[in-house]
């Protein structure tokens, strides 16, 4: 075959993976050992690069929820269960109330279930703040549920996979909202719409589901004290003048429980609120938007891979033997670099190891014929493909 049609059809093939990796991206899917390749990126990002800045520790407040408790009687049992404590809520959210034009947004990652006698006034309190968001769930039916006060709410459901949170669907059920896609519509003024199954930012294409860039994280929140974190209880023993001139005026409010509220990352533990925050911090980067240069670069990585992979130069010793170690380390790495590059030009990821498994799939089913070829070796060859590529511990 000359070396055009092959380059010709290297394209092709390209333009196959180019349209897979994108569709394969927006699903909630993803291997546990890939994120081995997503810290990594990371590391080399921050620490070896030094290129990854930290959003402005100005723009941002903590406010700790986990030593602001109250019990309630159950509603479908005897007993009680432990709720966040809505009369000291309540009272932080009146100081908001009488100050919110000073605040840029208020996140109060506070699940309003269960009936407090304190609800009635939290409810009249709420009214009247127009910048704040609490979180929500999907019911079985796929429904948004209900909550006891009628608060703005959006849902804060993620999936998780083996070895940690990876990746966060921006719509679930392809058509409701996150929590984090409520705060970037509110403060960066984006309509996103749903066109033929695909996402618009402001007619930009985007993606539905993305691999967290975590910008803050809990070590430089929690461990050590680089953003101000402060408990309810004690912002609230403080003059209402100190709270909103030293605490709240330009800033962000995050509230949460910091303590208890921890969900398994790749990059250890991190609170919910947290994750939350960080995925809203990639939106305001564009970090879902399909960009042009970006498909550019995969399509020309895509083709001289596919050049590489599916026209092999052949061996000058003529061995009829086909030689599946080799080929699969050579594609994981070239494919690791793709992402590496992506991560650290566009900030997208790549998640390489189905398209790696792929790849070495159609090169055996192109070289079958030429090679002396046995049942027992097909059998040692998916073997050696299922230990080093589908482990997750």
């Amino acid at each position: 075959m000359k070396t055009f049609m092959k380059w010709m059809i290297s394209l092709g093939h390209a333009i196959l993976l180019l349209a897979f990796t994108i569709i394969w991206l927006n699903t909630n899917f993803a291997y546990g050992d890939e994120r081995h390749l997503v810290q990594w990126s990371s590391v080399i990002k921050r620490v070896v690069l030094g290129i990854d800045e930290d959003p402005p520790k100005k723009d941002y407040i903590f406010i700790n929820l986990a030593y602001d408790k109250a019990l309630i009687p159950r509603e479908d049992g005897l007993g009680n269960e432990v709720i966040t404590d809505r009369e000291k809520l309540t009272s932080f959210l009146q100081i908001l109330k009488r100050h919110q034009q000073d605040v840029k947004f208020t996140l109060c990652d506070v699940l309003l279930k269960g009936r407090s006698d304190k609800d009635s006034l939290l409810q009249e309190t709420v009214k009247g703040i127009d910048r704040i968001v609490f979180p929500t769930q999907l019911t079985d039916s796929g429904k948004t549920e209900t909550l006891s006060i009628e608060v703005p709410a959006a849902i804060a459901d993620y999936k998780m996979i083996i070895g940690g949170f990876l990746k966060f669907k921006l719509f679930q059920n392809n058509q409701v909202p996150t929590l984090p896609v409520y705060l970037y519509e509110k403060i960066s003024k984006h309509k996103i719409d749903s066109k033929y199954g695909w996402y618009f930012d402001n007619n930009r294409l985007m993606m539905n589901s993305i691999i967290i860039d975590y910008q803050i994280r809990t070590h430089e929140l929690i461990d050590e004290g680089e953003y101000p974190m402060i408990s309810l209880s004690e912002l609230l023993i403080l003059p209402e003048e100190v709270i909103v001139n030293e605490f709240l005026k330009g800033r962000m409010i995050l509230m949460g429980d910091f303590n208890l509220d921890i969900h398994e990352t790749i990059f250890g533990e991190t609170p919910g609120t947290l994750i939350l925050l960080n995925v809203f911090l990639n939106l305001m980067d564009g970090n879902h938007i399909i960009h042009g240069w970006w498909i550019i670069f995969l399509l020309l990585s895509f083709t001289f891979f596919s050049r590489l992979m599916l026209f092999p130069e052949k061996k000058a010793n003529g061995n009829k033997h086909i030689n599946y170690i080799q080929p699969l380390i050579k594609s994981a790495t070239f494919l690791a670099l793709v992402s590496i590059i992506s991560y650290l030009v566009f900030n997208q990821h790549i998640q390489v190891l189905v398209i790696t498994v792929y790849i070495n799939l159609l090169r055996f089913v192109i070289q079958f014929k030429k090679a002396d070829w046995t049942l027992k070796k097909v059998k040692t060859w998916l073997i050696e493909i299922r230990n080093n590529y589908f482990k997750f511990n």
